[in-house]
């Protein structure tokens, strides 16, 4: 609740332990595990739901029953940032000067922060995400270097 959840749910190491909690199924998942937790997000939406592909740390090869999609009639849509034009690179900068700096300033919304290594500490911020229990960004300061 503290990071802005109306009803959150842990989900742990099973994916699909969210699915029975949440009846009648969500409108929208942003996913950014990918693969691992495909299946179950289609099981948890709504109808009309929409998924959106943002990750893919789980892996990139899912299994999708074409069928539950129609039925639902779903929406998935993936992105990616790497891959856009510089217009495109630049328009979304934009917007997020425009939208997302703003509640940034203003403390609407408040950055997740699991950790800050010194530059010099740069091998050991990489080991922290590689272990995969990271809540949140793991930064790097400059201050110092």
């Amino acid at each position: 609740r503290q990071y802005g959840l109306d009803q959150p749910i842990a989900v742990g190491d099973d994916p699909n332990s969210f699915v029975s909690k949440v009846s009648g199924g969500v409108d929208v998942i942003i996913d950014l595990v990918g693969a691992a937790y495909f299946e179950a997000n289609l099981a948890a939406l709504a109808s009309k739901g929409r998924l959106v592909l943002v990750g893919t740390p789980s892996g990139s090869k899912a299994n999708l029953d074409i069928a539950s999609v129609m039925s639902k009639r779903l929406t998935i849509v993936g992105t990616v940032l790497r891959a856009r034009s510089k217009e495109e690179k630049g328009e979304a900068t934009r917007l997020f000067a425009e939208h997302v700096v703003p509640l940034l300033a203003d403390g609407t919304v408040k950055p997740v922060v699991d950790s800050v290594f010194p530059l010099e500490h740069v091998v050991e911020a990489h080991q922290r995400l590689e272990s995969n229990e990271t809540f949140g960004k793991v930064v790097i300061s400059f201050e110092d270097a």
